[in-house]
């Protein structure tokens, strides 16, 4: 039987056990943090549950979205979402037809003029990729701002790569395309529990073999193989050996343990937790705000998710910042007074919670970064990587979870052709 150690005991982590354990290998999972989940975790906060930041789950693999519904008793919710930009509330995801509707005239006939006159610029940055499809009105008025205020670097530092993937808009020919990752209309979520009861149920399957506050200092290798890692827990350090390693935590950080540093980049998130002494602040979901001198990237109530079982009196939102400011909470307050949200007086407590991995920056260069990392992983045949921070790329739990399944195929194909 294959002893695989897994590095993680987040969404990535979580189902790659579940899913080895299931097909008789020896899992052993290694967490540094005393909880599970990483950034698919919930908590409860005042009768509320409470996920880092907005999650929701839609995807076209039907092989993932069987096992999670079969995993977690889930509703499916008809989306309801939106964006405030220079001072209106507009669609989610952008549209221009949608803007020039609802702005003043002056700004749509901007946005008219420059979207029919675009340039032609090479496509070599996300900048080029939005000018070329948009125009400088929208540019300027949406993802200029959005983007410096997300990834803290100018689009034109942005590879383009990451704007083909990720572009949160439609064309002026695809106002009626709405079943993709961006233009979805249902999502599930779970009965109870928030976000993190998928991390929950996967835990239930694993839990005897997850090694909480068992942070990973090193790997020891021989031959091409990683053959066991090194950890400290409970102020003693310890080695535990291995057939296979599984990975999910941050390229970045396994990479130094390999004596490599890479390029890479991760932007951190701050999460701004507020509990509102009213019934309600928003209809929606989720909101975005696109305005550059705004921190919030989005912003999420916990009460809209949920189906009862809740305080009715009483809500929270969370506020996700990624901007850089000395002062998040009073910043987020003075954001949602100009949208007349809410007031301050109104809040009855508040919650901050900082993670240092929120999202892979995809600067220009980091192609070449990523290729860099693979040639070093993959110099150890027994080594694999599972999941967004691992093989650094901006993908939710239902890809995580595909990630896990591709793995297991893998491991299962090479073991049935030993055999």
């Amino acid at each position: 039987m294959e002893r695989v150690v897994i590095l993680g005991a987040g969404v990535s982590g979580l189902s790659s056990a579940a899913l080895l354990r299931e097909r008789g290998y020896e899992v052993t999972l290694f967490e540094a943090a005393d909880r599970i989940g990483g950034l698919a975790r919930s908590f409860e906060w005042h009768g509320f549950s409470c996920d880092i930041a907005p999650h929701r789950l839609f995807t076209h693999d039907a092989e993932a979205l069987d096992y999670l519904l079969r995993l977690v008793p889930m509703h499916k919710h008809r989306r309801r979402s939106s964006i405030f930009i220079a001072g209106k509330k507009v669609h989610d995801p952008v549209n221009p037809v949608d803007l020039i509707l609802r702005l003043p005239p002056r700004i749509s006939s901007k946005l008219v003029r420059d979207y029919l006159f675009k340039p032609r610029l090479p496509e070599e940055s996300f900048e080029n990729l939005a000018l070329n499809k948009f125009g400088r009105g929208l540019y300027d008025l949406f993802f200029e701002p959005y983007t410096r205020k997300m990834f803290g670097v100018s689009p034109a530092e942005i590879s383009v790569e990451w704007g083909r993937q990720k572009l949160r808009t439609s064309g002026l020919r695809d106002v009626f395309r709405r079943n993709s990752k961006i233009f979805f209309r249902h999502f599930y979520y779970p009965q109870q529990g928030g976000y993190g009861a998928i991390c929950e149920a996967l835990y239930d399957k694993v839990g005897d073999r997850v090694e909480l506050e068992a942070r990973v200092t090193g790997l020891e290798t021989a031959d091409g193989k990683v053959t066991a890692v090194r950890y400290e827990q409970d102020g003693a350090s310890h080695s535990f050996a291995c057939d296979r390693l599984v990975s999910t935590i941050p390229a970045t950080v396994l990479g130094s343990m390999l004596g490599h540093e890479f390029t890479l980049r991760f932007q951190p998130v701050t999460l701004v937790y507020l509990l509102f002494d009213k019934p309600s602040v928003m209809p929606y979901h989720w909101i975005y705000f696109g305005d550059g001198d705004v921190v919030i990237n989005r912003m999420a109530e916990f009460k809209n998710f949920a189906r009862g079982g809740v305080p009715e009196d009483r809500t929270v939102v969370v506020a996700e910042v990624t901007s850089t400011t000395d002062d998040p909470l009073g910043d987020v307050l003075a954001a949602f007074e100009r949208y007349d949200l809410a007031h301050r007086d109104e809040v009855l407590d508040s919650l901050l919670i900082h993670e240092s991995f929120g999202y892979p920056v995809y600067d220009r260069h980091y192609e070449l970064a990523v290729e860099d990392a693979r040639q070093v992983f993959g110099a150890f045949e027994n080594l694999h990587l599972v999941g967004r921070n691992a093989e650094f790329r901006h993908i939710e739990v239902d890809e995580d979870l595909a990630s896990a399944m591709n793995l297991v195929r893998q491991l299962t194909r090479s073991q049935a052709t030993v055999e």
